[in-house]
């Protein structure tokens, strides 16, 4: 495990013993990250742009490629894999103790009573009878949904509903207008923050399933 102290007592930690699933370690996954105790922390934009800003060193330099992403305030949606000298068990890794660093470098400079409530939802016991603590942003990734590159379709359907969260929490009126997530990429052909990778398949695919929404609405009109 990877350890970095930043007090005396309480030390930021990413285990390394989460449940390992049989996987292709090159395929293209669906990966839902989660804070720990689903905390709102993606709220402010210093916290946003921590992933942001991740997700795109990654990307320039650590070997990720990513199709599709949303970030909520507690979760981070991602459709991605990495290139084929680089394991993505590893980069997952290096990638949330990362961001945990970061998030709490941030937290340390929030105001008191915000900064203990957050450490007090982040903080948690482990080693001989809990006598030591550490510091957690992300809960542990129990699975991952693998997406068939050969089928568009059905990247393009988790594009969609990842898209449509911030719509369906009423964050948004229209996916596009959400700028923490791919769907600018997608529904304008303008550059959003993160650097995906999209393939003409899967737009093609996403232009199909507008098409049968735009029939059944016209359908439905004229009833």
């Amino acid at each position: 495990m990877n350890i970095d102290v930043i007090e005396p007592s309480i030390r930021i930690i990413v285990m390394d013993n989460e449940r390992v699933i049989s996987f292709d370690d090159h395929g293209c996954y669906f990966l839902t990250l989660e804070t720990v105790d689903l905390t709102d922390i993606f709220i402010r934009p210093v916290y946003k742009q921590i992933v942001v800003h991740t997700l795109n060193h990654y990307i320039n330099s650590k070997g990720l490629i990513v199709y599709g992403w949303c970030l909520m305030p507690n979760k981070l949606y991602m459709i991605c894999q990495v290139q084929k000298n680089v394991s993505f068990k590893e980069l997952r890794k290096a990638f949330k103790q990362f961001t945990t660093e970061k998030v709490i470098e941030a937290v340390n400079n929030e105001p008191e009573e915000r900064r203990q409530w957050l450490i007090e939802h982040f903080q948690k016991n482990y080693g001989f009878l809990g006598a030591q603590k550490k510091l957690e942003v992300w809960k542990r990734v129990k699975e991952m949904l693998s997406i068939d590159l050969a089928r568009p379709e059905i990247m393009a359907e988790h594009l969609e509903l990842i898209h449509n969260i911030p719509v369906q929490e009423r964050v948004v009126r229209y996916a596009s207008d959400f700028i923490y997530s791919s769907a600018t990429d997608y529904e304008t052909g303008r550059e959003g923050l993160v650097k995906i990778a999209r393939l003409s398949a899967v737009e093609q695919a996403l232009d199909d399933i507008e098409n049968r929404k735009s029939v059944f609405k016209t359908k439905f009109n004229r009833r």
